[in-house]
């Protein structure tokens, strides 16, 4: 039996993604997102238009990436975002895709945790489900579920340069000091594992950025569970999001050292 899942205080927790995606609306146009947020605009009272997002299916084994061409003969569909009143979190919404989101803003809000935002996707997600049956769009066939933590590891707090990444993450030991070449100008790193059961991946990035709201140089370590989840069971759905949160949560407290662990508080198991 495994242990209690790792609890942190102070996770260095920046965003958090919880989304669904579905074979496409046939009968789903843009005026739909209009009417959509007419049901919600009390919630959520601001709206952003962002490009659709291409589909994603986890394939059943490793393939190379590859480029593709579509040629269409309408417009496509946009993504919207409808945001609410702190703008930290955001529901996003297009022809295939239903997602929610915490995010932080000024960099000092609290992480709400996760039981309170699986509830407040599951929620919305009934209502978008209700609605969907309202203007008899039908109702959508979930193919893919994905859960991201986007996590900003700030200077100054376990490390300071790329000589000492070895002391953030456990896996990872940069190059320099006594060899021939010295510490690295950048350094990213990308690792993918297997769910149990086929049910999908863990995608492990890792890579240096400028923040956007302060222009601080991080280490960005996004970590994406994507699967499908499991034709039987109760509540399949929320049945993937429990596994892939488990699967989030250990992977970050095994790839990253525990001198880390104490910058973010890690509780007693």
């Amino acid at each position: 039996m495994l242990n209690p899942l790792p609890e942190f205080e102070q996770p260095p927790l920046d965003e958090v993604a919880i989304g669904v995606q579905f074979d496409p609306l046939k009968d789903f146009h843009a005026a739909h997102l209009g009417l959509y947020w007419s049901r919600i605009r009390e919630r959520y009272p601001f709206t952003e238009d962002q490009v659709a997002l291409p589909p994603q299916i986890e394939p059943g084994t490793v393939t190379a990436p590859a480029t593709a061409i579509s040629f269409q003969a309408v417009l496509p569909i946009p993504r919207s975002w409808f945001l609410d009143h702190t703008r930290n979190e955001l529901i996003q919404v297009q022809s295939d895709r239903f997602l929610r989101n915490w995010r932080q803003i000024n960099g000092s809000e609290t992480y709400p945790r996760f039981v309170y935002l699986i509830d407040r996707f599951k929620k919305e997600w009934i209502d978008y489900r209700i609605f969907l049956g309202d203007e008899k769009l039908g109702q959508p066939n979930v193919n893919q579920c994905e859960l991201t933590y986007v996590n900003n590891l700030e200077p100054g707090f376990g490390w300071t340069d790329y000589s000492e990444l070895a002391n953030v993450f456990t896996t990872l030991r940069a190059p320099g000091g006594s060899g021939f070449l010295p510490t690295p100008e950048l350094t990213t790193w990308e690792s993918r594992y297997k769910l149990p059961e086929g049910r999908g991946r863990l995608h492990v990035q890792m890579q240096p950025v400028f923040r956007a709201r302060d222009f601080k140089l991080i280490l960005l370590l996004n970590i994406t569970a994507r699967g499908a989840p499991s034709p039987t069971g109760a509540d399949p759905i929320f049945e993937w999001f429990a596994l892939a949160h488990e699967w989030i949560v250990r992977g970050f407290d095994q790839l990253t050292e525990q001198t880390m662990h104490k910058f973010w508080k890690k509780k007693p198991c």
